[in-house]
């Protein structure tokens, strides 16, 4: 007993915050669907994925990667469950891409961030191309505009790189 709620307590923090991301995140087909509002344009699983690595430890990041696509997948039926592997294969190149880009390059985290998003992007489409291209997926290349996506990861990137820059620079960290 006494070993469980050490271990709940050493990951207190990360648990907690992993129960609030799903929780939106299971939550947001359904307020979408009452709004009318196309909110998973504005890459909601990415934006989880970021409030996990920034706020919580990295093996943590690694699992919220993959699981989110693939429980979006079981639960709401998108992406397809094929789409969801990519989407973990591009998450998880995030997080490695970043903790890479920020550790051993020392980048400032916007740069390390934007790079590390845009890395992920390159490789997602050109798994999906090949999958299209084999007929292991159907549908186009490109849904969401590229220029969209492009704002959306620069956008995402600032945000989160102020945020932690300033966390940084906070007395204790």
């Amino acid at each position: 007993m006494n070993t469980a709620v050490a271990s709940f307590t050493r990951y207190r923090d990360a648990i907690l915050i992993d129960v609030m991301l799903l929780t939106g995140l299971y939550l947001l087909p359904s307020i979408s669907h009452l709004t009318s509002w196309p909110l998973y344009k504005f890459e909601p699983m990415r934006i989880a994925l970021i409030i996990a690595l920034l706020f919580t430890h990295r093996v943590n990041a690694y699992v919220i990667a993959f699981t989110i696509p693939l429980a979006s997948a079981v639960i709401t039926g998108h992406p397809e469950p094929f789409k969801a592997i990519l989407m973990g294969i591009e998450f998880s190149v995030l997080v490695a891409a970043y903790g890479h880009l920020v550790q051993r390059a020392e980048m400032p985290p916007f740069l390390a961030l934007a790079i590390a998003i845009l890395a992920g992007k390159a490789l997602y489409y050109a798994l999906k191309f090949l999958s299209l291209s084999a007929g292991l997926l159907d549908g186009t290349l490109v849904s969401t505009p590229v220029m969209t996506q492009v704002a959306l990861a620069l956008g995402t990137a600032a945000v989160f790189g102020l945020v932690e820059s300033n966390r940084k620079k906070l007395p204790g960290q």
